[in-house]
């Protein structure tokens, strides 16, 4: 009798595996698992630390950590008041014109009474900035001129978030007055946001700038920045005089006209 060869399993059908595989799947698991924590922790860290390296590389350039949009709406409507007596030759034609620009670039003026500014803060830094008040910064002050009075027509108003400040009141308290914006605006690279800051001034002329407070990353030391309006120039703002020489409007919109000599009110 013939012996019979052992048997073979059939074809398609799984083995057994063996202990030492068992074993070690939860080993593999792990390690993957590990491999993508730490890949996950690489990959902040080289984000956070490049955006570190862009902060410092751009203080280093001392490149400014806020920067500024201004747009003064007063600069086309409102009063003005001139402390030159125009009554005659090329600058009134201008005036009866409606040629402003040239009138206001050649006579010292400024904005009666009240005057907004829009300011658009925005961050220059991945670290974030924290803006904690925004208020006018007193350059100079002088008597209210009285010469000529200019009344230009006024348009709607947008407010955003609000600062009112009174140039007069500043300048009795040396401007230490309390803070005058109402919420800390937090702000991180790119990132905007707009302050309406409303102007008022009685008793006399001012000249003034607009201070920025803010803290920046984890200090707590406040420090400031400085903007003026958009050509570069301090803004200008006065309180009403008793009398002006003369005074002109433009109840035409486009065309201007003389109102009167000697007027109480502009």
């Amino acid at each position: 009798m013939t012996a019979q060869p052992p048997s073979e399993q059939p074809a398609g059908e799984n083995t057994e595996e063996a202990p030492l595989g068992r074993a070690s799947r939860p080993f593999k698991w792990f390690g993957v698992t590990v491999a993508g924590g730490l890949a996950t922790i690489i990959a902040g860290t080289v984000v956070t630390g490049w955006s570190w390296v862009q902060d410092q590389w751009r203080d280093l350039q001392r490149e400014p950590r806020i920067s500024a949009i201004v747009y003064s709406p007063g600069d086309e409507t409102g009063s003005f008041a001139f402390s030159d007596v125009i009554t005659s030759g090329p600058d009134r034609r201008r005036l009866l014109d409606g040629d402003l620009e040239p009138v206001f670039r050649s006579h010292d003026n400024a904005q009666i009474d009240e005057m907004k500014i829009l300011l658009v803060l925005r961050g220059q830094r991945n670290d974030p900035i924290r803006v904690v008040d925004v208020r006018p910064r007193i350059l100079s002050s002088g008597p209210v001129p009285a010469g000529t009075c200019l009344r230009v027509s006024s348009a709607g108003e947008s407010p955003v978030f609000p600062v009112k400040a009174d140039l007069d009141r500043l300048a009795s308290v040396g401007g230490s007055a309390k803070r005058l914006l109402e919420k800390n605006l937090d702000l991180v690279y790119g990132e905007r946001v707009s302050v309406e800051l409303t102007v008022t001034a009685r008793k006399r002329r001012y000249e003034w700038d607009i201070e920025v407070s803010y803290a920046y990353g984890d200090s707590a030391e406040i420090q400031r920045a400085y903007f003026t309006d958009e050509n570069n120039r301090p803004f200008q703002l006065t309180g009403p005089a008793r009398r002006y020489a003369i005074a002109y409007g433009n109840p035409s919109i486009i065309r201007f006209r003389e109102i009167g000599r000697n007027v109480k009110r502009c």
